[in-house]
């Protein structure tokens, strides 16, 4: 007997709210958090592991210093000569390392789950330097097709020398003569305590649906975005759209055009431009790049246009191979993006580990540090973050912004009635200086412990408020689509919040040097070290347990948003949950996820598992969606397509034994759609009605059967692939 995937259910993208909810004060019950389907009986939440995250943080603080990618050789190349030692540039091991470690399956690690995870490195090899979006994958049961995004980026900031800048502003490899490099940046602080939280938050979750017998609905990631130090920039080229329009006519023989003003294209030199995919073709090579508007200097490129083309024809640019990672049908898209960046001086840690912060000696009552959660904006008026087209793409989304905004308000509240229950709703103050000190009696340190997690300190420093920072990469997804999404920072040097006095910075106003709080706070320097941030966040430099082990404040301060993140993409409407099957789980991506300047696709099915997470003895089947179909003992092949800009309905069987399951997604070959705001010409194909989760009709499930049935039965030890051609 057959045994068919589950995948039958409809779901929706998007589950609409008509406002967001308030915050729910709570007294001795949890106020009202995400919706948990098939809530279980073992655990009803993820738990954060500290220990595993302070020892992730402290490993790769102390063991991957400069991780600037840029100034460590050929990404592709990890043995190659230029490829610094890890104490001196670790960007190439500590790429290594993240993957392994999230696709670790012992206890301590991901877990048996962590058999279904799959890392994945995205090298843009075009730019002037290199960067690596690295992404590690659990694909979802019953809708692989929709994904939620856990992030941070893995860049340090470069030390003052000339060639260290580089790395991050663009220099070219190879960098084996570069000195003076930022040796004693292990950025703790900027970004690893995002990338450890990051990390312990996918364990929390792969252990909640192991102890509960459920797996993952949706697709979970866990991404890098390598340079954001330089501006947001492997974020941005990981949420490309790739497409504008023409904003002016253009004329046979020209060799510049205007281009509508659109975020998420990439127009740089080198690159290649395609204008009017549907009227007359042609490919052309970007030379110099201006203003938009019909009346801006446009994008000037080599040779000349050999036809004519009219205003609000498409024009599509990126870099062709792995620009743009989020596919433009309706499967594989974003639900949500978490991002994780500089963490550990937010709530419920104080500064210093003292109530008595410089700008208050004497006074004291300071209170804790301020966490930022900068979420999607519900805002309507432009600004220098979010310009006239993001806005309105929030606004074409918003009901899913505002379920957002409310699952994360009500997960916050959620984890601070947790935690407070855990710790008695108080926080020890580590430092028992007053720093008030007068003449030769010691002053009494007074209580060695104050209230913490309490429901009115949510909305003083927990808030969840539109962004208005666009310091995170988050925010390159929500631009670029409206996806909703947060990114979370503990202090900064610009931190200007009312409600807690004002500047953070600790030196009083009437100080006359008074210097930016990262320069007194040590990140962006050398010294973004763990004793470092484990002073800022309790006034010692570590833990009882010694230099690797954390201090309370520091502790307390990670735990808090890794757990209420680890809450929200839990939820049903994100990462969601299924009772966990015995069928396999299939699932593919495609390089490039934009094939819009090449019919050759390579089609990535190791993504897929049998029920035990194990890529032994799967056998896959291919359709095409152009008459081409494929059975094959090989998870990645490779296809080409007609010439011709067409939507492809692609299919993937995956059998293990007798039990099955299947995905699809659309794939637009030769063009690229036109990305909201903008409609479709007249003459672009509509892409097919199927379901965004990726599934299957019944009726498909069992005609696909029969057809892989029958190419699957000619394979053979020597004959591993199968090819049926019906165009």
């Amino acid at each position: 007997m057959i045994a068919l995937s589950r995948r039958m259910r409809k779901v929706r993208r998007w589950s609409a709210v008509g406002a967001v909810a308030s915050l729910v004060a709570f007294t001795g019950a949890s106020a009202a958090g995400p919706a948990f389907a098939n809530k279980p009986s073992g655990a009803a939440r993820p738990v954060v592991d500290m220990n595993f995250l302070y020892s992730e943080l402290y490993h790769l603080a102390t063991n991957y210093v400069f991780r600037s990618a840029g100034a460590d050789g050929p990404l592709a190349d990890p043995n190659d000569p230029n490829n610094l030692p890890a104490n001196y540039n670790g960007a190439q091991e500590f790429y290594q390392w993240f993957g392994s470690e999230l696709t670790n399956s012992d206890a301590a690690h991901m877990g048996s789950l962590g058999k279904y995870m799959t890392a994945k490195n995205h090298i843009y090899p075009t730019r002037v330097w290199q960067l690596d979006d690295e992404s590690v994958t659990i694909p979802g049961q019953s809708c692989a097709g929709q994904v939620a995004l856990i992030a941070g980026h893995n860049d340090s900031t470069p030390t003052s020398t000339s060639v260290a800048n580089g790395s991050a502003s663009g220099s070219p490899t190879p960098m084996s003569s570069m000195r003076g490099g930022n040796w004693g940046n292990g950025s703790m602080y900027d970004a690893g305590s995002g990338e450890a939280m990051g990390m312990a938050e996918f364990q929390a979750l792969l252990r909640w649906y192991q102890a509960n017998g459920t797996y993952p609905k949706r697709t979970i990631k866990i991404g890098l975005f390598d340079n954001e130090e330089g501006g947001l920039v492997g974020s941005g080229y990981y949420s490309q759209t790739n497409v504008t329009t023409l904003a002016a006519p253009a004329a046979a023989g020209d060799t510049n055009v205007k281009v509508t003003a659109r975020t998420g294209v990439g127009l740089a030199v080198g690159e290649q431009l395609l204008v009017d995919p549907f009227g007359g073709a042609q490919t052309v090579t970007i030379t110099a790049v201006g203003t938009v508007g019909a009346t801006g200097t446009g994008i000037t490129f080599t040779p000349a246009l050999n036809a004519a083309h009219a205003a609000g024809v498409s024009v599509s640019a990126g870099i062709a191979d792995v620009g743009g990672l989020i596919p433009d049908g309706p499967q594989g898209q974003y639900v949500m993006v978490a991002n994780m960046d500089q963490n550990g001086l937010e709530y419920p840690a104080r500064h210093f580990g003292t109530d008595h912060y410089l700008n208050d000696i004497v006074g004291g009552g300071v209170g804790p540090w301020y966490t930022n959660i900068n979420a999607i904006p519900l805002y309507t008026t432009p600004n220098n973050l979010y310009d006239a087209t993001a806005i309105q793409r929030i606004q074409h989304n918003l009901a899913a912004a505002q379920e957002f905004r409310t699952a994360t308000a009500n997960a916050v509240n959620d984890a601070f009635q947790v935690l407070g229950q855990k710790y008695g709703f108080s926080m020890p103050l580590e430092n028992p200086l007053r720093l008030d000190q007068v003449g030769s009696t010691p002053v009494n340190p007074g209580p060695q412990s104050v209230p913490a997690y309490l429901p009115t300190d949510i909305a003083k420093y927990s808030p969840v408020v539109d962004d208005n920072t666009g310091r995170t990469d988050q925010v390159s997804f929500i631009r670029d689509w409206g996806i909703p999404g947060y990114g979370i920072i503990g202090a900064y040097d610009t931190s200007t919040n009312p409600q807690v006095g004002g500047n953070e910075n600790p030196y009083p106003a009437s100080y006359a040097s008074k210097p930016t709080l990262s320069q007194y706070t040590l990140y962006d320097t050398n010294d973004d070290t763990p004793e470092h941030l484990n002073y800022f966040a309790s006034g010692t430099t570590h833990g009882p347990g010694g230099p690797s082990s954390p201090s309370e404040g520091l502790k307390r301060a990670l735990e808090l948003p890794a757990t209420w993140t680890s809450y929200v993409v839990a939820g049903d409407a994100y990462g969601g949950s299924d009772p966990k099957g015995s069928s396999p789980v299939a699932y593919f991506e495609t390089t490039p996820a934009k094939p819009y300047l090449t019919s050759t696709v390579t089609f990535d099915g190791s993504f897929s598992r049998n029920g035990g997470g194990q890529t032994k003895g799967l056998t896959y089947y291919w359709d095409f969606g152009d008459g081409t179909t494929m059975a094959t003992t090989q998870p990645t092949v490779t296809h080409v397509f007609p010439s011709d800009p067409k939507w492809y309905d692609v299919k993937l069987a995956v059998k293990s034994g007798d039990k099955w399951d299947f995905y699809r997604q659309a794939l637009a070959v030769h063009f690229v759609p036109a990305h909201y705001p903008d409609a479709p010409t007249a003459n672009e194909p509509a892409p097919p009605a199927t379901d965004p989760c990726g599934t299957l009709t019944a009726a498909e499930q069992s005609s696909i059967t029969k057809q892989a049935q029958t190419l699957m039965g000619q394979l053979s030890d020597s004959r591993t692939t199968v090819i049926s051609r019906q165009r």
